[in-house]
C-alpha cells in the first residue's frame, strides 16, 4: 500500500478515530501527525483536555507512524508526561518521530503542543509488529 492509502484507510477506519474527532493530518515514514479538537466531549470535569484524550491522540500518532511503512502494528509499551493543561476550544497537534526502527519492535516520541505552541505533552510508544500487512485487513 502507498502511504496515500494508508492515511486514507486509517481516516475511514471509524472506530476511537472517529469517536474522539482525531484527524491524520501528515504522514510520512516512521513519522506522523495527528489533530484534535477540543470540545466539551473530550474534556475532564475541570474543563481541560482529559488526560486520556490526550494519551489516545499519541497513541493514534505513534500506531499510524508505525503503519507508515504498511506493517501492522499494537502498541507494546507506553509512558506519557503531561505539562501543560489542553485547553477547552484549542486543537491538539501530536507528532509521532521514529526513534528505532526494528525487525519486530519500532520506538516512537510522540510531543503534543496546541495550536498556539504551547508545550501539552511528551510520549514515548513502543510498537510490536505483528507480522501482517495492513493490505491484509482491508
Amino acid at each position: 500500500m502507498t502511504r496515500q492509502e494508508i492515511l486514507k484507510w486509517r481516516q475511514e477506519a471509524g472506530g476511537m478515530n472517529k469517536l474522539l474527532g482525531i484527524q491524520i493530518i501528515e504522514l510520512d515514514e516512521g513519522c506522523a501527525t495527528a489533530s484534535l479538537n477540543l470540545v466539551p466531549e473530550v474534556l475532564n470535569p475541570l474543563g481541560m483536555a482529559h488526560g486520556g484524550t490526550i494519551f489516545t491522540l499519541c497513541d493514534v500518532a505513534a500506531g499510524t507512524a508505525a503503519a507508515s511503512r504498511g506493517r501492522v502494528a499494537v502498541t507494546l509499551s507506553s509512558s506519557i508526561d503531561y505539562y501543560k493543561p489542553g485547553k477547552a476550544g484549542e486543537t491538539l497537534i501530536a507528532r509521532a518521530t521514529e526513534r528505532k526502527h526494528g525487525r519486530t519492535t519500532n520506538v516512537y516520541h510522540v510531543e503534543v503542543q496546541d495550536t498556539q505552541g504551547t508545550h501539552v505533552a511528551d510520549a514515548r510508544f513502543i510498537m510490536f509488529y505483528t507480522g501482517a500487512m495492513i493490505e491484509d485487513l482491508r
